[in-house]
């Protein structure tokens, strides 16, 4: 699934996971994939896919989805609110050229009201505008808290001391990598909003 950009930016915020291991040895939150452990005196560190970690976890497609119905929504209210603004200014101006105005005072009456309802349509665009925002904030928020908590969890698990993010143009030895077992983890832990009734 493709990755809104709100979404992208939130996985690039969280570039470089440092966790520091708390000695607990528990199943729960061990690595499933083989790996090398660290030579003694070692800094334990772990790299994961953020590509392959944003298409396959099911909290991104919920976000995305969300995301993408939010502004569909946005758009249609924006279109309907510029078409009655349009269609009012059509009306003055078919009235002024068919000499529809019998006064100058009818004509500004109809200019105030105009003006009046093409300023209320801009502020509620702006309002909805702002909406958005607050929105893919919190949505960003979610996603970073969920990312984080689960790093931090599966870190301390499993005694890995820096987990990062494979980039571009940066070796990282195959072994080392833990993206299935973060993306079944996250997956795991992630509970579904109950649908409302």
């Amino acid at each position: 699934m493709k990755k809104t950009a709100l979404l992208a930016a939130a996985f690039a915020a969280a570039a470089v996971t440092f966790t520091a291991c708390n000695g607990s040895d528990t199943k729960e939150g061990k690595a499933s994939t083989p790996v090398k452990p660290a030579a003694e005196g070692m800094t334990n560190i772990r790299w994961y896919d953020l590509d392959s970690v944003s298409n396959n976890y099911k909290l991104v497609e919920l976000l995305n989805s969300e995301a993408e119905a939010s502004m569909n929504s946005y758009q249609s209210f924006a279109r309907q609110k510029s078409s009655e603004v349009a269609a009012l200014q059509k009306k003055i101006e078919d009235k002024m050229r068919n000499n529809g105005y019998l006064s100058e005072e009818s004509y500004n009456n109809d200019m105030r009201d105009y003006q009046t309802k093409a300023q209320s349509a801009q502020n509620a665009i702006a309002e909805r505008e702002q909406q958005i925002a607050e929105q893919a904030a919190a949505q960003q928020k979610q996603l970073l808290d969920s990312l984080e908590n689960f790093l931090n969890h599966y870190a301390s698990q499993n005694g890995f001391e820096v987990i990062l993010i494979k980039t571009p143009g940066l070796y990282l030895a195959p072994e080392l990598e833990i993206t299935d077992d973060i993306i079944s983890g996250l997956n795991a832990r992630y509970k579904a909003p109950e649908a409302t009734k």
